[in-house]
């Protein structure tokens, strides 16, 4: 408790109080469940407002699940709430390794519950930040249930005027959270300093399912994560007049979009990586964002996930929307490479402090990535032949053809004979006649550009 700044003097608060604080909360909860997030999160802040540090601290000890990932409660007491909670599921989770250990060491779960408890073991330590501090790692969500969930705040949010959101994409789990963490990482290191940017924080916000390749080309999870994300950002506390960037990955954007759509405020967006940010969604205009949102785009040349534009027209083609350029990046996972444009620019949207440098490219695919505008075309004539709930079967299958003809190493006999085994071999031959496929990659190949929407 006294590492977040809380008292350890529980022992004042009786039993009898601390039965009538869970009881009070529970009624604060179920009172404004159906409010909007703004006003749930108020009556929320509200309540603890009233409540002594030692009552805080009580109710974060006796219900950690509750009060962990409880929008509106004040951070201090959230952060010490999941740290019992990591403490708890690492202890669960270890048992539970060594057994699988001893009774089949060959299983592949070993591997992943190996990586689980490593990156528990890590959120325990402390973390050493770039002038050398070390300071206690601090998580706003923390649910090891299925893939996992997890929400950590790096710098200080209590004194921060620049806040950014990170909100990531497909694939990202409890397991491979630290490639989320070095991230956040990268984007609060001050260049000049080597320290972390004055006045700032980030927040890793993997608060939502994410999906898998099979499911990404499905909007489900984003549509059931936008409103946590809505729920989340009006739970944040922060000092007068400060500043809130929402930055966004790959299927995060689409989520990310869903969310804004509802009315989550931020005062700058950038999306990067998107397969779009939903079929409705033609430009900015369509996001309804409140006056003077800066919103921006990053596409890296080689990003498949944007080429294919899966979910909606790419927002790094939408004209009111803000193209930064990437630099050394490349691909669909580089946008955060330290010493690189990309990052750069994310700073200087976080900060507010200088100018980005904007894309100053040719505005066609395939000056930027050959093959590309082909993969557009390709795409969309195979979903649209398969029933919705086919669509991300479909996907995974397809990913190395894709891969391939960015390569340029696929001429059109040679793709025809790929797409059919692939499709046959998928099961989902039988929606396709064999003239629809020389027809579809015929089109890929010849008719693809820019236009071809």
């Amino acid at each position: 408790m006294s590492e977040f700044g809380l008292t350890t003097a529980i022992g004042t608060v009786s039993g009898q109080d601390r039965t009538r604080l869970k009881k009070d909360l529970k009624s604060v909860i179920d009172r404004s469940a159906t409010a909007r997030p703004e006003q749930r999160t108020e009556a929320i802040r509200q309540f603890f407002a009233k409540l002594t540090a030692a009552e805080r601290a009580s109710l974060a000890i006796e219900q950690p699940d509750v009060v962990g990932r409880l929008d509106g409660a004040p951070a201090t007491v959230r952060y010490a709430a999941n740290r019992l909670l990591i403490e708890r599921a690492l202890a669960h989770e270890q048992k539970d390794l060594a057994a699988l250990k001893a009774s089949d060491p060959k299983n592949p779960q070993v591997t992943l519950l190996e990586k689980r408890v490593a990156r528990m073991a890590e959120f325990l330590q402390p973390r050493v930040t770039g002038d050398g501090r070390s300071v206690p790692r601090q998580f706003l969500l923390f649910d090891p249930a299925g893939d996992g969930r997890v929400a950590e705040v790096f710098g200080d949010l209590a004194k921060a005027k620049h806040v950014a959101v990170m909100v990531p994409g497909i694939t990202n789990r409890l397991d491979n959270y630290d490639s989320i963490a070095n991230d956040a990482v990268a984007l609060l290191k001050d260049r000049a300093s080597g320290g972390e940017l004055p006045e700032s924080a980030v927040i890793t916000w993997l608060g939502y399912d994410t999906p898998e390749f099979g499911d990404s080309v499905l909007p489900t999870k984003a549509k059931a994560g936008a409103p946590a994300l809505h729920s989340f950002r009006a739970g944040l506390e922060a000092v007068k007049g400060a500043k809130f960037a929402l930055f966004a990955h790959s299927y995060g954007t689409l989520l990310s979009s869903k969310a804004l759509q509802e009315g989550t405020p931020f005062d700058s967006v950038v999306f990067m990586g998107s397969p779009g940010l939903g079929p409705t969604i033609k430009s900015a205009a369509d996001l309804k964002l409140k006056p003077a949102t800066q919103v921006f785009a990053m596409r890296a040349p080689g990003d498949w996930v944007s080429y294919t534009e899966a979910h909606g027209r790419d927002p790094a083609e939408m004209a009111d929307i803000r193209r930064l350029a990437t630099g050394r990046s490349s691909g669909h996972s580089e946008y955060y490479i330290p010493k690189n444009t990309s990052l750069d620019n994310l700073q200087t949207i976080l900060t507010g402090d200088g100018c980005v440098q904007t894309f100053m490219g040719s505005p066609k695919l395939d000056d930027e990535q050959f093959g590309a505008a082909n993969v557009r075309v390709l795409v969309k004539e195979l979903q649209s032949r398969v029933p919705q709930w086919k669509a991300g079967e479909l996907a995974t299958a397809f990913e190395p053809i894709i891969k391939g003809v960015m390569n340029g190493g696929t001429d059109i006999p040679t793709l025809v004979a790929l797409t059919t085994k692939t499709l046959a071999d998928s099961g989902l031959g039988g929606y396709f006649a064999s003239q629809d496929i020389a027809q579809i990659v015929g089109r890929s190949l010849t008719e693809a550009g820019p236009n071809q929407r």
